[in-house]
């Protein structure tokens, strides 16, 4: 009935009680109901009846009340509700399945659970604990059951038969509950719940495979951050402030939180130094183990077992260790496809999800967590599976794998999914990796990524990337090759170089390349952004409006080079305050990017959010503030700011307003649906139109959908863009106003304190103080006027 029992040779006997054995078979039974006395002669052995009614039958025996062998009761123990709501709903319905299987990642904490549910919940008698690992284990636990329950067996019985007695045991009884804990495969369980028709069986196994038609699954996750932090803390309750974050860096997993909160109380380690000490000194941190505590049982040792069990299959081992260079989410499998045959890399790929090292997601992605990926990248000379060489050639794998699956073209919409998909792998990759391993195509692949961060409007990651694919290239080719000179040109417009800095490289582009090749051309179109923040606004529109002409003779009216610098020489005009010079200006753009590029391409959509607003008088006069706090010439003073919206609005007839304002909704509705369809929702221009949206709505005074889209673009902004981003203090400032409408004033504090934190963060740039001045003189008249009995504003 075991998965143990051992296949003997065929042989034969005759006559009454006689036995036939090819080799010792320990002991055998050779009288009706007899219970047999060896003595071993060579290959067979020969038995002395004893007494039959010395054996209890086994049906008639009762298990002592409250019999139970368990390791431990755990008394840490926090979280897991909904796996606990399983088990307890299982128990309570009564025809609930004969078993359970918890399964998960090593160190996540199945056997801990399965402990606490047998010991806290589990209304059975006897509950016994097996070691599932083998076999050979679970007949050893079915044995000691045996002799718990009956121990005169121990006297008369070998192991086979107090097994067997077992079985017969747990089949004529139901109120028990078997825990085989880390089952490695489904395979060895099989027998013995096939042979019990009753009772229950909480299972715990890292694979995850091969339990239909066995056990329920139960899939055991790490723990919830706040989870994480409260098993910290219990453990090593004067950590300091630093135990979120350090459970944050271990992913939550139930076993490194334990080991991190145990090493800082007994080193009197302070939470936030364990972090750098995890930082700086991984391999010895991964490793270390409290005073008597198991070495076998650190975060660096407990995949060990499992990396061993999938040693006949090297290419498992090399995914995995490839995979722990990118980031931990959403992975694409097809990443993977150049590392061995198809059929290969599937079967490896299945292989790690059946032991839980990676979690797939349907058929295209998987993910891994992330400290099994942090050990993974930890060289030590004592793994085999983690050796200096194979995690540099899983490095190696990885950085080609990305560099041979980055598309073509940052601009096309049409590669924007597989961009999003890669970028936060390419992000990964450079945190994890040193610049002085990049080769040239790698270095490449930074920079082309960093480009789409920036088309994508993520100022902070696109210069990340731009600068580390730039000094890639630069180091491994020159200053003056050509790959080297057009990296240069796109970091340049996310990180300004000084003036003569700037003036040396366009000189080095046009000595090179030639003043008319268009990477010269984009290198002086790019230095305007020098003269900007040198403060020379003039010097730098004089620089753009000599690119337009000469994009125009290089590469034609048409290209998206010449429009993109028509658009850039349109945003200067908006810093001067010219509202009535960029009105027509930004009509005749838009239209000659949708006859060139179409009527969605990205750069259309940039320049209708700038045209939409200025088609009507009325909303020319609106944008003349805004526009005004842009320019260099614009308020000193929150007094100078009011005086100049007061001056505008009351030029404006409100009921000419309300009407612009609700004739302008339909089209800011159809600028954001398609601005969310091709941009995403994530893009800056799709958050800037929600936000117009959301104003246009106020303006229509449709406040309660406006502070609905208000709320959605910052937080939107919050999440996407920095939480004291431009356009976040757009939202915030469209939310500040409906709250007062709708008099709200809770909301209209909140949203004052997050302009005055974000005045303090130095986010709100020019015009900002004026701004805020501003806000704050009307939100203390807001908040000293009356209200009506209505609710509403007096």
């Amino acid at each position: 009935m075991s998965g143990g029992i051992d296949r003997r040779p065929d042989v034969a006997a005759s006559g009454d009680e006689s036995v036939a054995a090819g080799r010792d078979i320990g002991t055998a039974v050779t009288a009706p109901g007899a219970i047999g006395t060896q003595n071993v002669v060579e290959h067979h052995t020969h038995l002395a009846a004893v007494a039959p009614d010395s054996v209890p039958l086994a049906e008639y025996v009762e298990a002592p009340q409250g019999l139970t062998n368990l390791p431990e009761r755990p008394r840490l123990f926090v979280g897991r509700s909904r796996e606990l709501d399983q088990l307890r709903a299982a128990t309570e319905a009564g025809d609930g399945p004969l078993a359970h299987v918890v399964h998960g990642l090593g160190g996540v904490g199945k056997s801990t659970l399965a402990a606490y549910w047998a010991s806290e919940h589990a209304r059975h008698s006897p509950v016994w604990w097996l070691s599932g690992d083998s076999p050979a284990t679970l007949d050893a636990g079915l044995c000691a059951l045996a002799t718990a329950v009956a121990p005169a067996l121990a006297g008369y019985m070998q192991q086979g038969q107090l097994r067997d007695w077992a079985l017969q045991w747990l089949t004529t009884h139901e109120d028990w509950l078997l825990v085989l804990d880390n089952v490695a495969d489904p395979a060895d369980v099989k027998p013995l719940l096939a042979a019990v028709p009753a009772g229950r069986f909480l299972i715990t196994s890292r694979r995850s495979t091969g339990w239909h038609g066995v056990a329920e699954r139960i899939s055991l996750d790490t723990l919830e951050p706040d989870e994480a932090a409260d098993l910290f803390g219990r453990i090593a309750p004067d950590a300091g402030d630093g135990i979120p974050a350090v459970c944050s860096e271990l992913g939550c997993l139930p076993l490194a939180v334990e080991q991190a909160a145990a090493y800082c109380l007994e080193t009197g380690t302070a939470a936030d130094e364990y972090l750098a000490l995890l930082a700086e000194y991984p391999a010895d941190m991964y490793t270390a183990a409290v005073e008597g505590g198991d070495m076998q049982r650190t975060v660096a040792r407990v995949w060990h077992v499992t990396l061993d069990r999938l040693a006949d299959d090297p290419l498992a081992v090399t995914i995995l260790l490839t995979v722990s260079w990118f980031a931990p989410d959403d992975i694409p499998r097809s990443l993977l496809d150049g590392l061995g045959t198809p059929p290969a890399v599937r079967r490896a790929i299945g292989r790690l999800s059946a032991h839980s090292m990676v979690t797939l997601h349907g058929t295209t992605t998987l993910s891994v967590h992330r400290l099994v990926q942090a050990v993974s990248r930890t060289p030590d000379p004592e793994d085999p599976h983690r050796q200096a060489e194979a995690i540099t050639a899983a490095r190696d794998a990885a950085a080609e794998c990305l560099a041979e699956a980055v598309p073509p073209d940052v601009r096309d919409p049409g590669d924007w999914m597989v961009w999003r998909l890669l970028l936060p792998h390419i992000e990964a990759l450079a945190a994890h990796s040193e610049p002085a391993t990049d080769t040239v195509d790698l270095a490449r692949a930074f920079s082309r990524a960093g480009q789409f961060a920036g088309v994508q409007q993520m100022e902070g990651r696109a210069r990340r990337l731009l600068g580390r694919g730039e000094s890639g290239v630069r180091r491994l080719l020159g200053m003056d090759h050509p790959l080297s000179l057009a990296a240069r040109n796109r970091l340049m417009g996310f990180a300004p170089l000084p003036v003569k800095q700037a003036l040396d490289h366009v000189a080095r582009c046009e000595r090179v390349l030639g003043a008319d090749h268009p990477e010269a051309i984009t290198a002086r179109y790019e230095s305007a952004a020098s003269y900007i923040e040198a403060g020379n606004l003039r010097r730098a529109e004089r620089i753009v409006e000599a690119a337009v002409v000469m994009r125009h003779r290089a590469l034609g009216s048409d290209h998206v080079e010449t429009l993109e610098a028509r658009y850039g020489l349109m945003l200067f005009w908006i810093m001067r305050g010219d509202v009535e010079a960029v009105a027509p200006r930004a009509q005749q753009l838009v239209d000659d990017c949708a006859r060139a590029l179409g009527d969605r391409h990205p750069l259309t959509l940039d320049v209708r959010a700038v045209a939409l607003p200025l088609a009507s008088e009325v909303g020319r006069r609106i944008a003349t503030p805004a526009y005004s706090v842009l320019s260099a010439n614009g308020p000193k003073s929150g007094a100078e700011f009011r005086a100049l919206a007061e001056s505008v609005f009351e030029r404006i007839d409100p009921g000419a307003a309300r009407t612009w304002a609700r004739d302008s909704v339909p089209g800011a509705k159809r600028h954001l649906a398609d601005c969310e369809a091709v941009l995403g929702r994530e893009h800056k221009e799709t958050i800037r139109a929600r936000v117009t949206l959301a104003e246009m709505l106020f303006g229509a005074e449709d406040f309660a959908d406006a502070l609905s889209h208000a709320r959605q673009a910052a937080q939107d902004a919050k999440r996407y863009l920095g939480a004291h981003s431009f356009d976040c203090a757009g939202a915030h400032l469209v939310l500040l106003l409906a709250s007062m409408v709708l008099n709200d004033r809770d909301l209209a504090a909140e949203t004052l304190s997050w302009f005055r934190r974000a005045l303090e963060a130095g986010d709100l740039k020019r015009g900002g103080q004026q701004m805020v001045e501003s806000m704050e003189a009307v939100f203390t008249q807001f908040m000293e006027t009356p209200t009506e009995a209505d609710g509403g504003m007096a």
